[in-house]
């Protein structure tokens, strides 16, 4: 039994590709160590719903800004700080 491929939207081939070689590695851990794939697929649903909601706590009630921009917004400021600035306030 295969499981299927959550694709998100905008992905290009090369993160499908890294997802898709993700899943399989998965898979195959749970197969070796007896845990049904139904099981594993619960658990990334988990995961992925957790994600959301990281995401839209970050976007709404941390930073205010629309989930489509946190990911821009994030980097300018771990990139800010990697090089010793201070990052920007939020918002």
């Amino acid at each position: 039994m295969s499981m299927r491929e959550p694709w998100q939207p905008g992905e290009t081939p090369e993160e499908q590709a890294a997802r898709r070689e993700a899943y399989a590695r998965l898979s195959a851990a749970a197969r070796r160590v007896g845990l049904p794939l139904e099981r594993l697929g619960g658990l990334l649903r988990q995961v992925a719903h957790n994600e959301a909601e990281t995401r839209r706590f970050l976007s709404d009630e941390v930073y205010g800004v629309p989930d489509d921009a946190l990911d821009d917004l994030l980097r300018v400021r771990l990139e800010d700080l990697a090089r010793g600035g201070d990052a920007p306030p939020a918002g």
